[in-house]
Formats: structure tokens, sequence, C-alpha cells
């Protein structure tokens, strides 16, 4: 494991005297917003944690499990933070949240902030439900702090990693073979941004059976909150010059909300005009007049079997260290940490079955 940096690292990066730096890293008075500013930017770059962080490694005193989680809004994100709350409960192993996309907008800031609490209280591990840059990501790993992602994907790393994504191949192509058995050849797609990493394998399953169908595919991309995908979708309602009913494919709870908003503004009936499809079950999908046509990737099941996937890499990693005498800091990832769940099609009436 490469040298941890310390607070003479942090000095020299600067050019800032040990007192500057030092009292800057404390958050102390007596310090001019631009050194500040320059030597917690410093810190993060070099990957430098105060000596609290430091003692409790040496201590053994690991501290709760960080859940970084997108919008709270999304209901999937609400039934996957249970599935990881009773999965590590049952393991013995707290956990609080972060949120770093804060009403589907992604925060920087947020991420470089969680991170760092994580190694300075030492947190038992990482639950991710976003990508995480990848000089983060080193940093956790190389101070000991195992990283599992959950519906996103891990940035590319020789440190190896840790996942439990869905088959959004399998996923897309039951869409479509769905969507191609009504008739259906004109399909629209309201998805988020590329920073989520499911979107580009949703996309492009969806090209792939629009292509085998015989189908159009139109992507309308919009930002990850209800509100943009209303005006997302509005705008291309309002230049759609093709006649005829159509399909939406929203990409989640929040682009359906703002999706369906759009077409019953712009006086549109389901199934009769639109068929709708979205990704991810929620509560009130059958209830609502028609009934939603769901994806169901399950994902209080992926949160639980994410909580096992970092219970198994936290048990794996304490035994290293026993049977050598140290700390067991180091994180060893194996194949079997990386898991591939299966979605199921929730066939109600809005895709136009009866």
């Amino acid at each position: 494991m490469a040298r941890r940096p310390t607070l003479n690292d942090v000095v020299a990066e600067t050019g800032l005297s040990i007192f500057t730096v030092s009292r800057a890293l404390r958050g102390a008075q007596g310090v001019s917003e631009a050194s500040r500013t320059k030597v917690l930017a410093a810190a993060r770059k070099i990957g430098y944690v105060p000596n609290g962080a430091a003692r409790a490694l040496r201590n053994q005193t690991p501290g709760p499990v960080i859940v970084m989680k997108a919008s709270s809004s999304n209901a999937y994100y609400v039934d996957m933070i249970t599935g990881i709350q009773v999965g590590l409960r049952s393991a013995g192993m707290g956990m609080r949240t972060a949120d770093i996309a804060p009403d589907g907008v992604f925060d920087a800031d947020l991420e470089n902030a969680a991170v760092q609490e994580a190694m300075q209280s030492r947190a038992s591990g990482v639950i991710s439900t976003l990508t995480l840059q990848p000089e983060n990501y080193r940093r956790l790993t190389e101070w000991g702090v195992p990283v599992v992602f959950v519906d996103s994907h891990p940035p590319a790393s020789e440190l190896g990693t840790a996942s439990v994504t869905t088959d959004n191949a399998a996923a897309t192509a039951a869409v479509g073979e769905h969507l191609a058995s009504h008739g259906q050849s004109d399909w629209v797609l309201l998805i988020y941004p590329h920073l989520w990493s499911t979107r580009a394998a949703r996309e492009a399953g969806l090209r792939r059976s629009a292509e085998q169908h015989g189908a159009r595919l139109t992507v309308v991309e919009s930002a990850n909150d209800p509100v943009s995908a209303q005006q997302a979708m509005s705008r291309y309602l309002d230049s759609r010059t093709a006649e005829g009913p159509f399909a939406l494919i929203a990409g989640n709870n929040p682009l359906l909300r703002g999706g369906l908003s759009a077409v019953r503004e712009a006086g549109m009936r389901l199934p009769q005009d639109v068929s709708l499809i979205s990704f991810d079950e929620f509560m009130w999908a059958p209830l609502i007049d028609p009934p939603i046509t769901v994806v169901d990737e399950d994902s209080r099941h992926i949160g639980e079997i994410a909580a096992a996937t970092l219970r198994d890499i936290v048990q794996r990693k304490n035994k290293s260290g026993d049977a050598s005498g140290g700390s067991g800091s180091g994180v060893t990832y194996h194949p079997e940490d990386t898991k591939e769940v299966t979605a199921t099609l929730l066939v109600r009436q809005s895709c136009g079955c009866n």
C-alpha cells in the first residue's frame, strides 16, 4: 500500500507555513479564505487525512457504512436504501447516507466531502449509487475503505472493483419485444444524462431492439428531475412532426412523473395516443389510471445484495489482517464481488395491454 500523505506533504504542496496549514485544516480562525481553499484543495489532491482518522485506524474503531446516493425523490433509491439498511443490520453494521446528487443534480464537492468523511471516520465501507471520480475511488481503496457500487458501474481501476448492477441489455430487449408485439414502431426514450452510468446500457439496448424490430427510436435527454423531464418532453411534443401514436419509455420514476405530466398537458391519452413503459416499480404504479407497465429491478433486493457483498469483503479483509498480524487495512476484490441481477417486465395497461 502506498505511503499515506502527512501534514508536511500538504505544507510542501501549498508552500504555506505548517502553522497556517494546520489551522486551515482544523477550521480555525486567522486564516484567509484564499489560503484555506488552497490548503483544502491540496489535501484532497494528495489524499491527506488528519490525524484523527489515523488514530481511529490504529485503534481499529471503524465507523458506519456511508451510502452515497442520489435524490430521495426517486422511489427506486428509497427502496434500495431500505434493503441496504436491512442487510447491514443483519450483519451488525450501521450506516448513514450522503446525498451527492440532491434534486438529481450531481455535485462534485459533495462527493469530495463524503469521501473525506469516509476516510476520516474510517468508515467500514462505502456503497455508492453513482460512479465515483477515479481519484476518489483510489483514495478510498488505498485508505482501506471497501466500495460497492450499486446500480452504477465502477470506474476503471487496476485496484479491482465490486458492484451490483441490473442486466439492462436483457431488460431493454424485453421492452422492445413487448412494444413490437403491439405493432408499435415509433419509440421515444426519455432518459437522464450519461453521468448516470446506466444510461449507456439502456440506450444501447433499446437501439439494438429498435433495429431488430424495424422501429424508429428518438432519444430525449433531460436532467434527472420531474420538472426538467416535463419541460424536455413538452419541447419534444411541440416539435414532433410524425403523426399517430408512439411509445414512451421513461428512464426512471422522476422522468416518468415529468413525461406523464407533459403528455397529459398536451391532451394525449394513455394508451390510445401514447403507450407508456417506465423503468422501476413503485408503490402507486398499479393504482394510476391506467396502471403503469414497468421494468421492475426490485431495488430493495439489490440493496440487500449490495450490503451482503460489502459484508463479505469486510470479513475477508479482517481475516486477512488477523492472519498477517496486521491491521487488515488492505482491500482485495474478487470476481464474485461483481454481480448482475435480472429485471422483470410487469405488464399492466399503460402499454396498451388489457
